[in-house]
């Protein structure tokens, strides 16, 4: 007899399926250059807009990094929060964040998706702005995809209920002062939608690039995975380094310890949050630039070439950690307080061939 939830991930897979196969195609190398955001949750500048924290840092990294680097920019979902507030107000809010936007679709390099926070902008029939709206995107890489959506398209509540989620938010979450709690905030469902996604993604032997549970992922490990990982990559370096390069090795997985067991310490459940989809090998066909929206800056995915990042960027004012551990190594923009940290970089042929001989 089969299941309720197997019958219900059957659906979702070929409203996936549909999805994938209805997507405009986009060639990667039309732009030497490409970041991906998501999750901006722009509002109306008061107490409950989410994006006021890290908006400059958002504005100066367009502005002084993408714009200047000629970058195509992809807004993968939920850049305006609609189920909170008008878009006049956030529009009238956030002028120079749409000012910046216009500059790159000036240069036709700017991509804009719907996720379900701004699934508004469907129905309303004179949008403010003239840039396209999409639903998702097929980035070519050769002859190889990556399939760009938001992502609440795998969870089958917020497809059916998200009227009813705004309606909620807006009426009663705003008029109290509370700030937003969404799928984000329940690493339960952040795993489901991510296994959802992590297996159609396996099946099909293409990249999925999604946001919506504001969690970064790269190469479908999730924060925790990729320091074992890369502490497990050093050891091995270590055993084979120069005496020359042996105390800096060292630093460095001391550093990824130390991060690691903050980690724990900081998170109480971890049930959701360590482990790879339940495969046999493990895939790296699952990609999450993260969220604007962070309490420590901001992630999203930089794509140069053939090569494929995940990038924090952060105010030193409020994220200090990066500036002192000698693993890392943060680019400041200008004279600003911003900085630019690579937290992983692969290059898109190994993922594919992967891709290609573990699915």
């Amino acid at each position: 007899m089969v299941r309720k939830n197997q019958i219900s991930t059957k659906v979702l897979y070929k409203k996936l399926d549909k999805l994938y196969l209805q997507s405009p195609s986009l060639d990667l190398k039309s732009q030497k250059r490409w970041v991906i955001f998501s999750d901006l949750h722009m509002g109306d500048g008061g107490s409950t807009d989410d994006f006021k924290l890290n908006a400059n840092l958002f504005e100066s990294a367009l502005e002084n990094y993408y714009l200047e680097n000629d970058s195509g920019l992809i807004l993968n979902g939920d850049i305006e929060e609609l189920q909170r507030f008008q878009l006049k107000k956030i529009i009238d809010r956030w002028q120079k964040v749409y000012h910046l936007f216009d500059k790159f679709d000036a240069k036709k390099r700017l991509f804009k998706t719907i996720g379900n926070h701004d699934l508004e902008l469907l129905l309303i029939k004179h949008l403010p702005f003239k840039y396209k709206l999409y639903e998702s995107l097929r980035l070519k890489f050769g002859e190889e995809n990556l399939f760009v959506f938001h992502g609440h398209q795998a969870s089958k509540k917020y497809q059916e209920h998200n009227e009813l989620i705004g309606f909620t938010l807006k009426y009663f979450a705003n008029p109290l002062g509370i700030k937003s709690y969404s799928v984000s905030h329940n690493s339960k469902k952040q795993y489901k939608i991510e296994k959802r996604v992590y297996g159609f993604s396996a099946f099909n032997k293409v990249v999925s690039v999604i946001g919506h549970t504001h969690r970064p992922l790269f190469e479908s490990l999730h924060k925790i995975e990729r320091l074992r990982y890369k502490i497990e990559q050093l050891c091995r370096e270590y055993s084979l380094a120069s005496k020359e390069d042996l105390d800096e090795i060292k630093q460095e997985i001391k550093a990824h310890k130390k991060e690691l067991k903050k980690y724990f310490k900081e998170n109480k459940d971890h049930s959701f949050q360590n482990y790879v989809y339940n495969t046999l090998f493990h895939i790296p066909c699952l990609f999450n630039s993260g969220c604007v929206v962070g309490k420590r800056g901001m992630t999203c995915l930089e794509i140069e070439g053939d090569i494929i990042r995940l990038v924090h960027w952060f105010d030193k004012n409020i994220s200090k950690k990066y500036l002192k551990q000698s693993s890392y190594q943060p680019e400041q923009l200008g004279n600003t307080d911003f900085y630019r940290l690579v937290i992983n970089e692969e290059s898109l042929h190994y993922i594919f061939t992967r891709i290609k001989f573990l699915a």
